[in-house]
């Protein structure tokens, strides 16, 4: 018998997560205090799911109980987004490149058989500092890479990933048929990818388009100063295109290294999306990214 499109997905919980989520990230990202601590609490989440349920599976019973190494992590991705709330991409590169030298030198110091697993873990740490350490403290650093703009860049990268997820999500689990990475996750399709895509463009003309709202929203003057009025159109469009298209690797890659520690979600934060890596692996890639093109090109 077929199953009916959509039927695999728990819609309930996972409307009701963000309904009740989505406000209070926003929520918190318009204070620098309440931004800090958001992120700061998403990274530590973050890395203990990615040690604790991915590492665990890809190299079972090799140092996992270790506290210290967990600690570690932890400590190291705190001091870089702490590091990356100064506002300094020196004081920031500086901290990754001290936090990377400490983590080497743990496991040189605390490796005691030399083998394939040992490696491996190293690889692993040295991933998550790269991966979801990075991306989440370039979206803190993108905060303050532009006076006017930073936080409206910042509020349009995060809500771009999360509408890029749902609509990839709603248009393949109805629509979809060819599957996008069938080997890394079989559940994403071609045409969820291009919804997502789509989606994705489309939040982003209408982050930009708010300012050009001023006279006509109560609230308007507020969004004055939010993003620029003088972006092209074309530009708006690219920036849409490529936030979603890294907004979609970045989801492939967490499910890259969830296929292979044959595991289905990182974790059960929150209910009915999975755990908090599941939720911010379409962040990881697109805040660098949208830094760089505040950096050099707004």
């Amino acid at each position: 018998m077929a199953t009916k499109r959509g039927a695999g997905v728990d819609w309930r919980r996972r409307i009701l997560t963000l309904v009740v989520g989505v406000p209070t990230a926003l929520k918190l990202l318009s204070s620098d205090i309440g931004m800090l601590l958001l992120v700061g609490v998403v990274c530590a989440l973050c890395l203990v799911e990615f040690r604790g349920n991915i590492c665990a599976q890809i190299v079972p019973g090799r140092h996992h109980a270790r506290l210290s190494q967990h600690v570690l992590l932890v400590a190291a991705g705190t001091l870089m987004c702490a590091a990356a709330w100064t506002g300094s991409k020196d004081i920031h590169d500086a901290t990754m490149a001290l936090v990377t030298l400490t983590v080497v030198l743990y496991h040189l110091l605390h490796t005691t058989k030399l083998d394939h697993q040992a490696m491996t873990l190293l690889l692993l740490d040295l991933f998550a500092l790269v991966y979801i350490v990075s991306g989440l403290s370039h979206a803190v650093l993108l905060r303050y890479v532009h006076r006017e703009f930073g936080m409206g860049l910042q509020i349009m990268g995060v809500v771009s990933a999360w509408v890029c997820d749902s609509g990839a999500l709603v248009a393949g689990a109805f629509f979809g048929h060819a599957k996008l990475a069938p080997a890394i996750s079989p559940g994403k399709t071609v045409v969820g990818a291009l919804a997502g895509v789509a989606s994705s463009v489309a939040t982003v003309l209408f982050f930009f388009a708010l300012p050009q709202l001023t006279e006509v929203l109560p609230f308007g003057g507020a969004l004055h100063h939010f993003l620029p009025a003088t972006v092209p159109l074309g530009t708006q469009v690219a920036l849409g295109v490529v936030v979603g298209g890294l907004c979609i690797l970045g989801d492939l890659v967490e499910s890259y290294m969830k296929r292979i520690a044959g595991v289905k979600d990182s974790g059960r934060f929150f209910p009915g999306h999975g755990g908090c890596l599941d939720r911010m692996d379409s962040v990881l890639l697109t805040a660098p990214f949208l830094y760089f093109y505040a950096r050099f090109a707004l």
